[in-house]
């Protein structure tokens, strides 16, 4: 039995990953899905969250010291900015990781830093026609944004896309594409946004620690910036990539068995 991660995205929370706990838990494994800071059923709102990585990343790295020391290896789990998140934790406990797997996620290394992929994240992003998504000034109108909330239109032509104009698309499957984008509407939450300078140095990686960790890159080939993906790999390469056919940037609900397909083999090869 193999232990799973699950670290969600921006504003979203561990609800996002229902069809890969049922799937990984069937098979007879164990799995934790966490809510980051002020995200899912967290209680802090996202003005306490400070604008601090670190604090938004609590719930992973207070679960990770509760793991014992010398025992099981876990297989983390990262999806969109939960990479960063990942980051920071294979640097800070890598003798508890046997594997981080990053799916369609922001990739650091010790010599691609935080600065340098959110340069290139700006020139790929889709972020430059944010369409109905909000900033939100929780320190005034004068002061850069603290958080932002992904909006309705967004989410269902960049995230939930789920190709419903294949011809092989049937009812049920245009029937489950709505639930989970309903579901999405529903639950996200906003999500602080990170101060550069904090983060830049919060994500110093080093051989040593982050370095030694296994890594496994998941590529969603229906994903709109997919490019930023590809870029990720090529400067700092993982241990090895998969890529998912017919995934959108949210591959828990666009390819739930493939991607738990991935998640079992890379569970029984890395121990």
């Amino acid at each position: 039995m193999r232990h799973f991660v699950l670290v969600h995205g921006a504003g979203h929370g561990a609800w996002c990953w229902y069809k890969v706990i049922a799937e990984l838990k069937q098979a007879g494994h164990k799995v934790t899905a966490l809510d980051m800071a002020a995200s899912g059923i967290d209680r802090r709102q996202v003005e306490d969250v400070h604008s601090s990585d670190v604090e938004y990343s609590e719930p992973l790295f207070t679960f990770m010291a509760s793991l014992p020391a010398g025992g099981e290896k876990v297989i983390l789990v990262g999806h969109s900015m939960a990479g960063y998140t990942l980051c920071m934790a294979m640097e800070r406990f890598p003798e508890k990781v046997s594997v981080a797997v990053f799916l369609s996620a922001g990739m650091l290394g010790p010599d691609l830093t935080f600065e340098m992929v959110n340069k290139k994240y700006a020139e790929f992003s889709l972020m430059a026609d944010p369409m109905d998504c909000q900033l939100i000034y929780g320190n005034g109108p004068d002061k850069p944004p603290t958080a932002n909330l992904i909006g309705p239109k967004f989410m269902e032509a960049q995230f939930y896309r789920f190709s419903p104009r294949q011809k092989e698309w049937c009812f049920i499957g245009r029937i489950a594409y709505m639930q989970d984008l309903e579901l999405g509407i529903t639950l996200v939450r906003p999500c602080p946004t990170w101060d550069n300078e904090e983060a830049r140095k919060d994500t110093v990686l080093t051989v040593e620690k982050y370095g030694t960790v296994p890594r496994a890159y998941v590529v969603c080939d229906e994903e709109k910036d997919g490019a930023f993906q590809w870029w990720l790999i090529e400067n700092n390469p993982p241990e090895e990539h998969f890529v998912i056919p017919g995934s959108d940037h949210m591959v828990m609900f666009s390819q739930p068995l493939l991607l738990c397909q991935y998640l079992l083999e890379l569970g029984s090869k890395y121990l």
